[in-house]
């Protein structure tokens, strides 16, 4: 199907007459929509020490590293002017950041840091249109500028939890403590509190310590807790437990969950939760799991806190600050991203595609001439032929050219029809890595022109060949014109003819079978 993608459009080119055996060309294509999407877009901000707590405030994200506040701005992490030292935690609540430091709770709402209580609390939330602050010992509510501890005179009242569902204003216990209080959220127009290994409830004067009606949690090693929408998370070391109701269930490998090692728990700005984890963070949308690991979208593995923004994502890891962007795409936005790529950082060549490779800070960038530079060729020109015949661009068919010029290139430099090269490498004017190795870890074979301006990589693989074969074809039936067309059935005609005529394998220049390029029955 592939072969006749674009046959028919309007733009597109036409089938040569007799290309086809068949009485009448199958329109086996038809045109489909390229809606808007929400495209993930990476960013990461190494750091010395971990980044152990991030909030979101006014677009702009505040962080934690090593107890000092940093805010982030133009991609860079500053100090934040007039914040507390000693930061453990942060928190975005009701207009205002919330900093939990060494000499107390802090706040900041748009002008100054100011120091609104010398306890340092351990969570916070929104709780009936209020905020409320934890220590580990006791529950406040912020009221007049000040915090308010919410302990009724005598203390709380702790219920036996089989009689909780028949009665719940009888009383069974003397005056209890709550602690110790790790987290603490709003569910229910209740608060709901995270002790070590034990949920519990707070309930006016009554205190629930271990409402068993709702189960047990994977694990007694718990990390955090979120409540979103109708249901309550908690991350533990075995996956996050789910509160629903009265019925609590969880989520584990089996279940999609990526990663069982849960650390923090994020709302996303769609409905989503964030799960961050030892290795990685994860994004759950309804049943479906995106899944964000070290190297490729954050600094580090080990993820701390998460916060989300609008549209944007702040992971907080012991490597660095990632942050994660949802940005407006279509499909032809994202090839057109990856086409200006290939331009402005340099991986054309000659008409090649090359990978790129760090050179320091005095090199940068410089291209590999590799193994696979036939190919990594054969995609480009493959993606461009497909441009063109889907939609008649003329830059793509001209970008389809070179790409197929390389590949011919490949194949005439050698002086061995049908038998190709996999790189070549200008003797004078390339400068970067060339390949040492060759396959299978044995040394490279480089060989050099008559000219002496050359030498192209030999001992080419079976992978080269179906690259060649694959783009070829698709360049011959749907960008090629006029002499090349007849030069890309000369191409495909040699390097099928040399494989017949040497016993169904590649021959090298020494004779010798290439490492790979074997398909004889021995």
């Amino acid at each position: 199907m592939g072969l006749v993608s674009g046959f028919g459009a309007q733009s597109g080119p036409v089938p040569p007459p007799g290309l086809y055996t068949n009485a009448e060309l199958r329109r086996l294509w038809k045109p489909v929509a390229d809606p808007v999407y929400l495209q993930e877009i990476g960013e990461k901000v190494a750091t010395d020490k971990p980044v152990t707590s991030v909030a979101v405030y006014k677009d702009r994200a505040y962080v934690v590293v090593g107890g000092n506040l940093q805010q982030l701005s133009e991609g860079r992490l500053r100090d934040a002017p007039g914040a507390p030292v000693g930061v453990k935690r942060l928190r975005s609540l009701g207009g205002a950041v919330w900093a939990a430091a060494e000499k107390g709770t802090y706040r900041y709402a748009g002008d100054a840091w100011e120091r609104v209580d010398e306890r340092s609390f351990t969570d916070a939330c929104v709780h009936l249109g209020q905020i409320y602050l934890t220590t580990r010992d006791d529950i406040f509510r912020f009221d007049g500028g000040k915090f308010v501890n919410i302990r009724p005179a005598g203390g709380y009242l702790s219920t036996d939890t089989t009689l909780v569902m028949d009665d719940f204003s009888q009383v069974l216990a003397d005056p209890v403590e709550i602690g110790p209080v790790e987290r603490m959220t709003s569910y229910s127009g209740t608060l709901y509190l995270l002790r070590p290994g034990h949920l519990a409830l707070l309930d006016g004067k009554t205190f629930f310590p271990d409402p068993m009606d709702w189960g047990t949690l994977p694990s007694p090693v718990t990390r955090d807790m979120l409540a979103l929408g109708s249901r309550l998370y908690v991350a533990t070391d075995r996956g996050v437990a789910v509160l629903r109701g009265m019925a609590m269930t969880t989520l584990r490998g089996p279940d999609g969950l990526p990663y069982e090692d849960t650390t923090c728990l994020a709302a996303g700005f769609d409905g989503d939760l964030w799960i961050g984890t030892s290795r990685g963070a994860i994004r759950k949308t309804d049943d479906e799991y995106h899944y964000f690991g070290a190297q490729h979208w954050l600094p580090g593995d080990y993820v701390r806190d998460i916060a989300v923004g609008d549209r944007v994502v702040y992971v907080a890891t012991d490597g660095g600050l990632g942050i994660i962007r949802y940005e407006p795409y279509t499909l032809a936005k994202k090839a057109a991203s990856f086409e200006r790529e290939l331009d402005e950082w340099g991986f054309k060549r000659l008409g090649f595609i090359h990978k790129l490779y760090w050179a320091g800070d005095k090199e940068g960038w410089l291209r590999e001439i590799s193994d696979n530079d036939g190919g990594n060729t054969a995609h480009y020109l493959a993606a461009m032929t497909f441009k063109y015949a889907a939609t008649g661009d003329e830059k793509a068919r001209q970008e389809a050219v070179e790409a197929f010029k390389a590949m011919t290139w490949l194949d005439d430099i050698t002086g061995k029809p049908g038998f190709f090269a996999r790189a070549i490498w200008s003797v004078q004017g390339d400068k970067g890595e060339r390949a040492t190795r060759g396959s299978g870890g044995l040394p490279a074979k480089w060989y050099p022109t008559k000219d002496g301006r050359w030498i192209w990589k030999g001992n080419t693989s079976s992978d080269e060949v179906n690259g060649h074969y694959f783009a070829v074809c698709l360049f011959h039936d749907l960008a090629a014109k006029g002499q090349e067309k007849e030069r890309a059935v000369k191409h495909i005609a040699n390097i099928t003819s040399h494989i017949m005529d040497n016993g169904w394998v590649l021959r090298d220049m020494d004779g010798k079978p290439t490492r790979w390029g074997r398909w004889d029955p021995e």
